[in-house]
């Protein structure tokens, strides 16, 4: 008998659902190999165009049509089959272990999925937390940014105050400074006014030393010139007293004789009344005559006496008019050399007055000062007030300086207060970077973890 082997066909279209076929056979083998049964032990008939489908041997009422394999065929079917088996049962062993690999890996992905669950619920409460780190951080860099700001507009304040009082300051300094520059112009002014008044008061003194010096010599000279005259008058007095003393006596001898004679006429009289008192009343004779003479002699010597008094008051007002007349040439002459002397002085007094005018003139101008004597006194308060002006002066630039190194703290702190701004927003900015991170990283690790979750369904 000849074996019949089938020649191989042609793989259909539906090679695949062959294959799934064959697969499902190969279980339904392996099982019932498991079970020690075969699938020609239970009287089945295997088809060979359609070796998926068994029939049974004794199944009733169904056409069996397709033709039957020999007891070769069988065998050789069973040896492919017993190949086919093996390496099915070879299959099916790596697919168990593939299947417990992939268990493992399921177990593995599933800790891994915890542990991203884990990561996750860390990373949602680290964001949590950054979140509210940032929002506190957000809140304490614009706490510190407002403070930054008020201290910005405050240190802006105290520049500007600082400024304000610099140029009050150098407004001060510049006037202290034209002050003192005016006080040592009026100091230099008063010393050379002083100087010149001292120079002329000396000037003075030497003039007036001269002039006392020249009215002593012309006193002393006058004082000889009235001695010289004294004791001409002194002369003169005693030549006018004896001459005095001369008329005197004749005076005196004149009125005894004139006595004499007023007797005589008395007596005369008193006899002529005698004579007249008679009754008989006789005609002139010689001693009538003789009392007519003696009459007129009477009024002679009447006359001589009035003249010699008249001389002698004329002779004595002659001397006192030419004594009279010689004080009033001296007089005159002294007169004279006090008046060119008054003139002089008159000239002088009036400079003097005009230098005193400019003095006063220079006084008024200064303050505080109403006569000379305050000068020294002013011109020590003037130096007493150069030394406070140059002590303000020192005090202003010590302030300046202190306000030189206030405003350069102040910018130094500015700029500090600015780099501190700038790092406090590169930090804001490296917090938002870094919650950005932070997102990117809770989004990738929930992508996985869906990726993860979706993985064993596929």
């Amino acid at each position: 008998m000849i074996l019949r082997t089938p020649p191989q066909r042609k793989r259909r279209a539906g090679s695949g659902a062959g294959d799934d076929a064959d697969l499902g056979l190969v279980k339904s083998v392996g099982v019932a190999s498991a079970t020690g049964r075969s699938p020609v032990s239970d009287r089945r008939l295997a088809l060979y165009d359609r070796p998926t489908a068994l029939a049974l041997a004794d199944a009733p009422g169904e056409p069996f049509d397709d033709m039957v394999c020999t007891y070769h065929c069988r065998q050789m079917v069973k040896s492919e089959f017993m190949v086919a088996l093996d390496t099915a049962e070879k299959q099916v062993q790596e697919y168990q272990t593939k299947l417990v690999a992939l268990e493992d890996q399921l177990s593995k992905s599933e800790d891994e999925r915890m542990q991203f669950l884990d990561k996750l619920n860390y990373v949602e409460q680290e964001l949590a937390a950054t979140k509210g780190r940032e929002s506190a951080l957000q809140e304490r860099l614009l706490k510190e940014l407002g403070e930054y700001q008020e201290r910005y507009r405050g240190q802006v304040m105290k520049i500007n105050e600082l400024e304000v009082q610099l140029n009050k300051e150098i407004d001060s300094r510049i006037s202290a400074e034209s002050s003192v520059s005016s006080a040592k112009a009026l100091i230099k002014d008063l010393e050379g006014d002083l100087h010149r008044l001292s120079e002329s008061s000396e000037r003075e003194k030497k003039t007036l030393k001269k002039e006392l010096s020249y009215v002593k010599e012309d006193l002393s000279l006058s004082a000889s010139k009235n001695n010289a005259e004294l004791e001409k008058t002194i002369l003169r007095a005693e030549n006018y007293e004896s001459e005095a003393k001369l008329l005197n006596e004749q005076l005196t001898n004149l009125k005894k004789q004139l006595d004499e004679c007023l007797s005589e006429k008395n007596e005369m009289e008193l006899k002529l009344l005698n004579s007249s008192a008679l009754p008989n009343q006789h005609a002139p004779t010689e001693e009538q005559k003789l009392i007519k003479l003696l009459q007129e002699e009477l009024r002679n010597y009447e006359k001589e006496v009035h003249e010699a008094k008249r001389l002698k008051s004329s002779h004595m007002n002659v001397e006192l008019l030419k004594e009279k007349l010689l004080e009033e040439q001296g007089r005159r002459e002294r007169a004279e050399l006090e008046l060119s002397k008054l003139q002089e002085i008159g000239a002088r007094a009036h400079k003097l007055e005009l230098e005193l005018a400019s003095c006063t003139a220079l006084l008024s101008n200064i303050p505080d000062v109403s006569s000379y004597a305050d000068i020294p006194q002013k011109i020590a308060d003037l130096q007493k007030q150069a030394l406070t002006y140059l002590n303000e002066v020192g005090e202003v630039t010590s302030r300046l300086k202190e306000l030189e190194v206030a405003l350069e703290y102040a910018d130094l702190s500015k700029q500090q207060a600015e780099g501190e701004a700038a790092l406090a927003k590169e930090r804001a900015a490296s917090a938002t970077r870094e919650v950005k991170r932070l997102e990117l990283m809770v989004s990738s690790t929930c992508y996985t973890s869906n990726y993860l979750l979706l993985r064993p369904e596929i």
